[in-house]
Formats: C-alpha cells, sequence, structure tokens
C-alpha cells in the first residue's frame, strides 16, 4: 500500500505524531525517526519527518489548550448557585455510592457531575438543562478515567430545577433519539429486550444491569451494543436498499444513504467508535459517488485523523482503541483467514462468517486484555451464532424508530418482530458466558503468546515479501550512519523482515500486559488467613483456612473482584456474606456467584432494595443453596472457620422510613487459621466498638476509613494488630479520612490501604506475629 501511495504513509505517521505529541511530547523525535526509516521512498523520508514533527508539536499544542480550557471554570470561583444553568451531555448512570454521574458542560467546559439520589432522574438526560448548587474541585491525578475523556474538574452538586432543554441541532437530535427511545420498548419486558434492542439499534447500554454487562462482556458480544462501523453499514444498506425497491436512482441513493450516517452519528451518541465509523462510512459513500474503488487503509488512517482533531482525549478511551483495532485486523487478516478456511474445505460463507470475528478478535484481545483485563475464549463461536440474527434486528429496529409513535401500529408490530431474535442473541450471550473458562484471565502467558504468536504468522504469511523489502530498506539506511553500522553488527536484520515483526508485536504485547503477568501468574497471598482484596473503591474480603473459603461483600459491579479470587487460587466458595445494600459491597455478587456458586448466601439488604443483592440471591436459590438473612448471632462454619455475625440485631417487618441502610451493616468476626479478624463493612461509631467483641489481630477499618470520631475508642478497645483501608486510587471521598490515618498510627497500629499496596494478604505466624503480604500497587484496575 505505502509504496504505491506515499500519502497514506505520511498520513498515519503524522496520526500517530498527533496522538503522541498530545501525550507524551518527549517520544516525538522516535516517532519522526521511525516515519524516516520506513518510508518507502527515499525522497519522500524529509516530508515524512516534517510532516510527524508538525503534527506532534501541533497535537502537544491542542491538549496544552484543551487542559487549560477544561480547567478554566475554577476561574469563575469554586461555587456553582442556582442560577447557573448546567447541559447534561449524557445520560446519568448511577455511580457506586448510589449518586448519578454523568457529564455536563459548565462555563464552557465538560466537568463531571455528581449528585445525589435524584428524585426526577429523568432530569439527568442527555440535553436537558439543570440549575444545581454545589461546589467544584479538581480531578485527582490518579482518577484516569475522567482525565481519559479530557475532564479535569467534578461538581457536586444538588439538582434544585430543571430549566428546559438545549436547542439548536443538538436540541433537535435529542428529540430525535428520545422520539426512537421511545419507539424501541417492549411495553411488557421482563427480559431486558427493551435494554438490547436499544443497545443494538441506538448503542445505548444504560439499561443493561450489572450482571447483563458481565453477560455480554464474557462472551464476547458486548460490541453488539455499541454503535459501530456495524450500524453504519447496516445504516447504509438499509437507505440504499429500501431506496431501490422504491425505483430511486443510484446517485440519490448513495446521496441519500451518506445523509442518513451523517444523521445517525450524532443520533448515536457521537463516541469515539462511532465517529470512526461515521468519517469511514462517508469517505467509502463518497468514493462510490465518484465512482473510484473505496481505499479502505486510507478511511481509516482519515478516520483516525479526524477523530483526534475533534477530540485529542479519545485515544485514552477503551472505545477508540477497540474500534481501530478491530478494523485494523479486518483488513489485514480477514482475507488470508478466509482463504485458509477455502483451503480447509470450508464453504466460502463459513470462510467469511470464521475470518470477520476471529480477525477482530485477534486485533483486539491484547487491548483487551491490557486494559479490561481478561479475553473471552467463547467470543468467536458466539458471533458466529448471533451474526446471521444481528441484521435483521438491527434493521427492524431501524425503521421503527424511524417510523416512531407516528406509526403505530407498524412501529409495535416490528419491535414485536424482534423478540424470538433478542431472545436468541440473550441465549446465546448466558451459554458462551457461563463455563468457568468463558475467559482467559489477564496477563497469563497463555493469553498472550498464543494472539501474539498466531498474529505475527499470520502478517509473515500475507505479506512476506513487503516486510523482507521493508526490512532492505532499514538495513540499507542504518547502513549509513555509525550508530546505525554498529547496530547491524549486533543484529543481523538483512532477511530477517516477518523475525523483526513478529519480535516487536510480541515485545509491545507482552510491555503492555507486563504488569498483569506478575499479578495472574504469582502465587496466592495466603494460603491460610485474610485477603482483603483490591476492588476499587468498594469491599471484598476473603477468609480462608485450608479448602474452607468465605467472601465477605463482593465489591462494585467494575471491581473485577472475581479476578481477584482467581488470582488468590479461589475455585469454590463456601459462603458469601453481603453486608448491606449499598452498590459497592453488592455490585460485583451476580458474577461472584455465577463463577463460583456459593451454597450459602447471607443476605444483608434488611429490606432496603438492592438489584444486584437480589440477583444473586435468586441465582443461589435457583442453584439449590440456602439464602438467609442476617442478624446477630449467626454462625457460618466452613472446616475449621468460624464466622459470627456480630451485627444488626434482629428486626421484623419492613425498615423505617428514612434508614440509613449502613446503620444495617453487617459486623463478621471471624477466626481465621489463627487470626481473629474483624470486618466491619460500613457500621461505624459506638455500636461497632459494642458489637466488636474484643481484641482482634485485624481490623478491616470501617467505612473505608471515613472520619469517625469513635476510631480511637474502638482501636483502643480492640488493639489490631495491623488495620486495612478498602479504598479506591484517586477516590472522590478523600478515604481513607485523614483523622481516621492518625488515629491510626497514634494507637500503633500498621496501616495498610488497597489504593497503595493492592490486595492485602494476612496470616498468622508461628510465634504469633502478623504476616503481611500485598500484591503491589501496580495491580490493574
Amino acid at each position: 500500500m505505502t509504496a504505491r501511495w506515499p500519502q497514506h504513509h505520511l498520513l498515519a505517521w503524522a496520526v500517530a505524531a498527533l496522538i503522541v505529541g498530545g501525550r507524551w511530547p518527549l517520544a516525538l523525535p522516535v516517532v519522526s525517526a521511525l516515519a524516516w526509516a520506513t518510508q518507502p521512498r527515499s525522497g519522500w523520508a524529509a516530508a515524512a519527518v516534517v510532516v510527524a514533527l508538525l503534527a506532534g508539536v501541533g497535537g502537544a499544542a491542542r491538549t496544552a489548550h484543551e487542559a487549560a480550557q477544561a480547567r478554566a471554570p475554577l476561574a469563575g470561583g469554586a461555587a456553582v448557585g442556582p442560577d447557573e444553568r448546567v447541559e447534561v451531555l449524557e445520560a446519568a448512570t448511577q455511580a457506586l455510592d448510589g449518586r448519578w454521574r454523568t457529564t455536563a458542560r459548565l462555563r464552557d467546559a465538560t466537568v463531571e457531575l455528581r449528585t445525589p439520589v435524584a428524585r426526577d432522574p429523568g432530569a439527568l438526560r442527555t440535553g436537558r438543562l439543570v440549575r444545581v448548587r454545589g461546589r467544584l474541585r479538581p480531578v485527582s491525578e490518579r482518577a484516569l478515567g475522567a482525565r481519559s475523556r479530557g475532564i479535569a474538574l467534578t461538581l457536586d452538586a444538588t439538582v434544585v430545577g430543571v430549566a428546559g432543554r438545549r436547542g439548536g441541532w443538538r436540541g433537535a437530535f435529542d428529540r430525535l433519539r428520545e422520539r426512537a427511545e421511545g419507539s424501541l420498548a417492549f411495553r411488557h419486558d421482563g427480559a431486558g429486550r427493551t435494554a438490547l434492542l436499544r443497545g443494538m439499534v441506538l448503542g445505548q447500554d444504560e439499561g443493561f444491569t450489572p450482571e447483563q454487562e458481565e453477560t455480554y462482556r464474557r462472551s464476547g458480544l458486548s460490541h453488539l451494543v455499541a454503535a459501530s462501523g456495524q450500524n453504519v453499514a447496516f445504516v447504509a444498506a438499509l437507505v440504499i436498499g429500501l431506496g431501490a425497491v422504491a425505483g430511486v436512482g443510484r446517485r440519490p441513493r448513495l446521496l441519500l444513504a451518506l445523509a442518513a450516517v451523517a444523521a445517525y452519528v450524532p443520533l448515536a451518541g457521537a463516541g469515539p467508535s462511532i465517529r470512526r465509523a461515521g468519517v469511514a462510512g462517508v469517505l467509502t459513500l463518497l468514493a462510490l459517488l465518484l465512482g473510484r474503488a473505496a481505499d479502505r487503509w486510507w478511511a481509516l488512517i482519515v478516520a483516525a485523523g479526524a477523530t483526534v482533531l475533534v477530540d485529542p482525549w479519545s485515544p485514552g478511551q477503551l472505545g477508540w482503541q477497540l474500534s481501530f483495532a478491530a478494523v485494523a485486523g479486518l483488513l489485514l487478516l480477514a482475507d488470508p483467514l478466509a482463504a485458509a478456511a477455502r483451503r480447509a474445505g470450508l464453504p466460502g460463507w463459513a470462510g467469511v462468517a470464521l475470518a470477520v470475528p476471529l480477525g477482530a478478535g485477534l486485533a483486539t484481545a491484547p487491548v483487551l486484555a491490557a486494559s479490561v483485563g481478561d479475553v473471552s475464549v467463547t467470543s468467536l463461536v458466539a458471533n458466529v451464532v448471533v451474526e446471521p440474527v444481528v441484521a435483521p434486528v438491527t434493521w427492524l429496529g431501524m425503521v421503527a424508530a424511524a417510523l416512531g409513535p407516528e406509526g403505530a401500529p407498524l412501529t409495535g408490530l416490528m419491535v414485536t418482530a424482534t423478540t424470538p431474535l433478542l431472545d436468541w442473541i440473550a441465549g446465546v450471550a448466558a451459554w458462551a458466558a457461563t463455563p468457568g473458562w468463558a475467559v482467559l484471565r489477564p496477563g497469563a502467558l497463555t493469553a498472550a503468546l498464543p494472539l501474539a504468536a498466531v498474529a505475527a504468522a499470520l502478517l509473515a504469511v500475507h505479506r512476506p515479501a513487503a516486510l523482507v523489502r521493508a526490512s532492505e530498506r532499514l538495513r540499507r539506511r542504518l547502513a549509513g550512519h555509525p550508530a546505525g553500522r554498529a547496530a547491524l553488527r549486533v543484529v543481523a536484520v538483512r532477511g530477517a523482515g516477518p523475525a523483526l515483526a513478529a519480535a516487536l508485536a510480541g515485545g509491545l504485547l507482552l510491555g503492555g500486559l507486563r504488569p498483569r503477568l506478575g499479578a495472574a501468574g504469582a502465587a496466592p497471598l495466603v494460603r491460610d488467613g485474610v485477603v482483603v482484596l483490591d476492588v476499587g473503591q468498594g469491599s471484598a474480603t476473603l477468609l480462608r483456612d485450608g479448602d474452607a473459603a468465605v467472601l465477605v461483600d463482593a465489591g462494585p459491579a467494575d471491581g473485577r473482584v472475581v479476578d481477584r479470587l482467581a488470582a488468590q487460587g479461589v475455585t469454590r466458595l463456601d459462603a458469601l456474606v453481603l453486608s448491606h445494600a449499598a452498590a459497592d459491597h453488592t455490585g460485583g455478587a451476580p458474577a461472584v456467584v455465577q463463577r463460583l456458586r456459593p451454597r450459602l448466601l447471607v443476605d444483608g439488604r434488611s429490606g432496603h432494595p438492592d438489584p444486584a443483592a437480589a440477583v444473586a440471591a435468586d441465582l443461589v436459590a435457583a442453584r439449590g443453596g440456602q439464602v438467609v438473612a442476617a442478624r446477630s448471632g449467626l454462625r457460618i462454619g466452613a472446616g475449621r472457620l468460624v464466622a459470627e455475625l456480630r451485627w444488626p440485631p434482629p428486626r421484623p417487618g419492613a425498615p423505617p422510613a428514612g434508614e440509613d441502610p449502613n446503620d444495617r451493616a453487617v459486623v463478621v468476626r471471624a477466626q481465621v487459621a489463627g487470626l481473629r479478624v474483624l470486618v466491619p463493612s460500613d457500621r461505624e461509631g459506638a455500636p461497632l466498638r459494642q458489637a466488636a467483641g474484643g481484641p482482634v489481630d485485624v481490623l478491616v477499618l470501617p467505612h473505608h476509613g471515613s472520619e469517625d470520631p469513635d476510631v480511637p475508642r474502638l482501636l483502643q478497645a480492640l488493639r489490631p494488630r495491623v488495620a486495612v483501608a478498602q479504598v479506591g486510587r484517586g477516590n472522590s471521598y478523600g478515604h481513607p479520612a485523614p483523622p481516621t490515618v492518625a488515629a491510626v498510627r497514634a494507637a500503633g497500629v500498621a496501616l495498610r490501604r488497597t489504593d497503595r499496596d493492592g490486595s492485602v494478604g494476612l496470616a498468622a505466624l508461628p510465634d504469633g506475629a502478623v504476616a503481611v503480604r500485598a500484591s503491589g500497587a501496580g495491580e490493574p484496575r
């Protein structure tokens, strides 16, 4: 490709420099050197360097300007009064602590809006203008999720009123989106069909429960509810097909398809993947209009540059990375994989059906392993099985959304027609996510090396001559300089193009996964004792003695508690204790129950609503396990492990109005392999001290180490040797609170914290001391 069209090469390195310049400016000389060394035409080498440097400097300047703009609202004061209007930029989701979180526009900058439980969550829909009362504060340097979106400020506020909705073309698209959402709803939906249909048509997954998210992630089908290139292709194909049926000419059909694609991108949320797909789709349709062959590599490179220019933070977002990796994988691997399938005797359609998901899967696997932490093993089969129904569902949904309520009863009939197809997709997802081996865990060599080997082999087979020519050009250029000649004496470059490509790919892959290799391949922190798991801003504590294992709380839905337990070698649980109704304690419970099948679930909801805990309880009961309500005096015995609930006291009936679930949080005191342990979850104050039951060796600090004036008295009564704070890195609550840390140090107690130490293992030594081992702060989130 680059041998015929050097402009591809120039633009590709310009985009690379644009990305690198905005994130790592000091790496620009390396990018420029690579642009020069790999330029297929020597006369263009200098131009490649100049273009790369200019793009990199421009990217650095753009990112610096955006960063300054992101902090600009603070210049107007930290306080935000009720007279200021805040524009909601995306639908709000419920955070781990029960508050609602979304991105919003304030004083011409994007901020993260956090608000208590909303009286009307619908007020926080995309495009609404709301009045709030609160304060701005800088986002922690470790809050990578916000920083990857270019957000530098958080607005902690209370919504005091709705001021209307935004106008202009954005407001028009907001109304169209809401109209489409209303059309894509099932009247009686007990199976999550509405959320799945809206996700497949509009790229919205806000309606998914944590269990659904986990199921689609493990099965490798989560891409179905992320608007991407497939959606854009479906839109274009639908418009062109309907136009042909209606007798519309070729050129008007293509123009209509172009307009439909341009309208669909903002309608589907304008996320990183759909922006990339929109640019590529527009370029493809323009090529067809002009009677030229579509250049897919050119479209991909232009899309990368366009998305980075629009949003310099997009390369840091997982959706952007997965989108471009998938398309590059298809361009590189789909044809040779399909050809290999044909040589193996498979029909042509079967080869294509296998090549597309396999090519995309191979390319995205390293990205997923380095960011999410695992790779779905069942993804290929699941995608092949559901692929025949994806297009019909999407097309029916798109037509229903376009018809809207005015199209009734046809709209309802089309939505109803998707029912068996949606149920088929959901069934395949559940089937593919159920096996314990459905995903390969992060960093394991078995997960990384085969992917690197297969990818390198396919690249070598696909274009060996091009790789050899590239290595020859590199050798000749290196030979022209003293440093290059020295390097050639160390490494024989001649004829080693495929080997160098494989080594480079494997090195980059293993380098990106290096922090995970240690975490996944290491032995459990302790065989017998306590492991306070690093699940972010949440709680999950493992008690184990011999073959017995009890888990107290399961962390938040995104805390990867199953991964943490797998790293400790846990393959089953005797009991799961859910302390109280709080998403940062129960969000991971459905995944834990699905994977580890505990025989007993202790339900600490005390009548308070908690969807994740309800799902976990139903799953345990459906599999023949026992579900019991939490109460003081309840004892859990598993082998030599004994755990006793010291709180809450029994109470008949429903909770009184306004009761804080933390007041009923379970307090667990356990004797584990010679250690006395107290896990108080979020119970604080004098009641905790009175319920604790005397001195302990290990104390998991109550409520993540929040500020509590009773902590000094608690430490005096318990006299622990080690205290552990379960907190997330860069958490917005300031946990553990400085007064609590000071009290622990004043009491002479060793303090460990999961935000700095990772998971913390504790075991009793023969001399009565407590051994402490930590996974390290590098444990990936």
